[in-house]
């Protein structure tokens, strides 16, 4: 019973047989073969099906309730944990950074100073360099050797706000008072403090009393003391002088220091120091300085060396994990109104491809199998560009007549890096799959021809309920819904962090990194159980459709699959959606650490051959465990049974019959692929190219981290609206098989005609054969 389509004969030598899925030339199989098939198949899955009905079952219980119970609590914790992101991160911090009391710029008491300046960024005793005593400044300070910057003599100086102070003889004084926030030093009128020396005793070495704290940590400019001691002077011990060129440049956190030379830069609004050409003039500012507070001749000496070793002080603040998981997040919230877009793309193109695939399927493959083609080649081209483009051994800024810096030798700039590694690695994946493609181009015709006929016989279930189109719309307004939400909520779960007063940053607790991992799995689990609610809601109409003796007069068969699905079976979609999401996430585990192996060696043989062996491990049981989901979805919705039950019935009836339709939903299954590709693919390169507009020169910028979720939000859309077709396909044949063990003639005579027609060949028995 087992063959009963294909025959005692075999089919290879049945005149007139079409090609088998791959259009290989068919093979003779011999009477033993078929018998030795025949037999793996019947003992590896058991017993055909029996009964006298075959009925959509209306009485039915819920399904796996215990795994609904978890799913509830499960997002029951994860909106506690948006709730809490909402209400502790602060997006702006991860863009505008903040200075060493925890005050953000561009916002509040700094809503004029939009950059960050590290006052000493140089290493102390060959530690590394502490980069907590930073400050918000309206411009990246850059006096002498600066481009466009008026060679000057006047020595350099810099206060992060004006405060008042008292001299020795009692006379009010200002320091930062003047507009560029430096201070006026004709005001030292003491003989023991004019000049540059007033400016260090008094400004440099104290720092203003305010009236909401009583100390330096809340002043904002405007709430300084006014009676009694309005300034403090340091602590010698706890915080001393930090030298640097042979002179002292200010107390660590204070409110006035003696600044280098330093230029904007684009990479999160930071001041960089300048690596001065020539430092002769600097140097010249800082004797007079040197000289002006001292009374002596100005011992200040300035090198290469010492600037660049400030410029890896704070580039290096940058090349870390934390600091690159803040900058990939910072890009996915600059480019967060162009992701939203994507996904209106996403939807239209998803929409006019369904729509085409159902009036017109053999000319849309044509058209698709040539768009795809190309934008693989287009894709090709501008990620090879831009990945050319981008310079790990410079950084952009903003001086006159300067747009980029040459970094030191051996100094390398993390974003841009990880940005080009990131191009050329996609470039090439989309490099193999285009001469792949462009070599299987003729040789998929057969399969796709197949396809499409296959694709015609789900279209008449279609055609019959197109209120089925439904489902994907909604699933695409939950899956946006999910995304945003994700999206936003992982953007302040970035920017959550506990003031440290002592430590002068903001710092991630243990419970706030487990919060970031437990709403990255939310997000697997959400796409996951999605997409299952809508495999299910979709195998429950079509299996109405194919039970139904009058296929054109339905009763409301997309209302009653819904109303089936939620009312008894989420918590099979969420037990389903849960082993998928689980092996989603041992995969993304499995690249993190592989990826912080290969950093300690970047040509170990042994690191790139463990990823390779993993990621096609895990790749394949992803895909068994979907395969596995998907059928048992349709057993579900056919027969109300939980999980694990519809599983193995479902596993056993494909077995015992995997000779007779193995190469058509193989086809199928194909073609959808092509399909979700060309939507994934097609919406990237337009929101790519509206993303990076003209800017396709930056040195150091690329979106490819939007564009990954973009291609993974598009892929999901597609996913949603090609699946209608797909489960229909599957379960359509599972129902047909169904129908045919149990002899209920529920099958059309065209779908019957249709397997005939196209019954396995020779290579497909030994390959099934084999398997078994």
């Amino acid at each position: 019973k087992i063959l009963n389509v294909v025959g005692r004969r075999g089919i290879c030598r049945r005149p007139g047989a079409r090609m088998g899925c791959w259009g290989s030339k068919d093979e003779e199989v011999t009477e033993q073969e078929i018998t030795e098939a025949q037999g793996k198949a019947a003992t590896k899955g058991g017993s055909a099906l029996t009964g006298t009905t075959f009925e959509l079952k209306e009485d039915r219980g819920c399904t796996d309730f215990l795994c609904l119970l978890i799913l509830i609590v499960f997002w029951g914790c994860m909106l506690f944990v948006g709730i809490l992101a909402f209400v502790r991160g602060e997006p702006a911090r991860l863009h505008n950074g903040y200075d060493f009391n925890g005050n953000l710029c561009n916002f509040g008491s700094n809503a004029v100073k939009p950059y960050l300046y590290y006052p000493y960024p140089y290493a102390v005793a060959g530690a590394e360099p502490d980069l907590t005593w930073a400050t918000c400044v309206k411009e990246c300070p850059c006096q002498n050797g600066c481009p466009g910057v008026e060679l000057s003599v006047t020595a350099p100086d810099l206060c992060i706000m004006a405060f008042k102070t008292k001299m020795d003889n009692g006379v009010e004084v200002t320091c930062g008072g003047l507009a560029d926030g430096r201070t006026e030093m004709s005001q030292f009128t003491e003989m023991s403090a004019r000049n540059a020396i007033g400016f260090r005793k008094y400004c440099m070495k104290r720092t203003p009393v305010c009236s909401d704290c009583n100390n330096a940590t809340c002043c904002d400019g405007s709430n300084q003391v006014i009676a009694g001691n309005i300034t403090t002077d340091f602590n010698e011990t706890a915080y001393p002088e930090l030298k640097k060129f042979g002179i002292p440049l200010g107390h660590k956190y204070g409110f006035c220091f003696v600044p280098y030379p330093s230029a904007k830069t684009s990479l999160l609004t930071r001041c960089l120091p300048y690596l001065l050409p020539d430092t002769s003039s600097f140097a010249e500012a800082l004797n007079s300085y040197d000289e002006s507070a001292n009374g002596t001749t100005g011992n200040a000496t300035v090198s290469k060396e010492d600037i660049e070793s400030g410029f890896t002080g704070v580039l290096n603040a940058f090349n870390n994990p934390g600091e690159t998981f803040n900058s990939l997040m910072d890009e996915v919230n600059e480019h967060k109104y162009w992701i939203l877009m994507s996904a209106g793309i996403a939807f239209v193109v998803s929409m006019i491809y369904t729509i085409l695939l159902r009036v017109a399927a053999l000319p849309l493959t044509i058209v698709i199998l040539i768009a795809i083609w190309l934008m693989l080649g287009a894709s090709t081209a501008l990620l090879f560009f831009k990945a050319g483009v981008i310079k790990q051994s410079q950084v952009p800024v903003e001086l006159s007549g300067i747009t980029a810096m040459d970094l030191p030798a051996g100094l390398t700039l993390d974003a841009a890096k990880q940005n080009q590694n990131l191009l050329i690695v996609a470039a090439v994946v989309v490099a193999v799959c285009f001469v792949i493609y462009s070599l299987l181009f003729c040789i998929m015709i057969p399969r796709i021809m197949l396809a499409i006929k296959v694709i015609n016989i789900a279209s008449s279930c279609v055609a019959s309920m197109p209120t089925i189109f439904l489902c994907p719309i909604i699933q695409f307004f939950w899956m946006l819904s999910l995304f945003a939400w994700w999206t936003a909520v992982a953007v302040f779960i970035a920017s959550v962090g506990e003031w440290n007063a002592e430590a002068h940053q903001y710092q991630w607790d243990d419970a706030t990194r487990w919060a970031a991992v437990f709403h990255f799995f939310g997000l697997l689990w959400g796409r996951a159980f999605i997409l299952a609610c809508g495999q299910l809601v979709i195998a429950g109409a079509a299996a109405q459709w194919f039970l139904a003796s009058d296929k054109k007069v339905l009763t409301l068969p997309v209302g009653g699959a819904i109303k089936r699905t939620v009312r008894y079976h989420l918590g099979t979609a969420g037990l389903g959606s849960f082993l998928i999401a689980v092996v989603q996430f041992i995969r993304w585990v499995f690249r993190y650490y592989m990826y912080q192996l290969k950093k300690l060696d970047k040509d170990s043989r042994i690191v790139g051959c463990l990823t390779c062996i993993g990621e096609c491990c895990l790749w394949c049981l992803e895909k068994f465990l979907d395969f596995i989901n998907k059928n048992a979805y349709i057993q579900t919705a056919i027969n109300g049974t939980s999980f694990c039950t519809s599983a193995g019935v479902a596993a056993s009836l494909l077995i015992r019959n995997c000779l007779r339709l193995g190469a058509i939903t193989i086809c199928s299954s194909l073609f959808i692929l092509i399909g979700k590709i060309f939507i994934a693919v097609g919406t990237a390169l337009i929101t790519a190219l509206i993303i990076v507009g003209g800017e396709w020169d930056n040195i150091t910028k690329a979106p490819i981290f939007s564009m990954v979720v973009v291609v993974l939000l598009a892929y999901a859309i597609g996913a949603a609206f090609l699946d209608v077709w797909d489960m229909c396909i599957d379960t359509i044949f599972q129902a047909y098989l169904m129908d045919m063990e149990m002899g209920t003639g529920k099958a059309t005579g065209e779908l019957k005609n249709f397997v005939a027609e196209n019954e396995p060949k020779g290579k497909d028995i030994k390959a099934a054969t084999s398997h078994l």
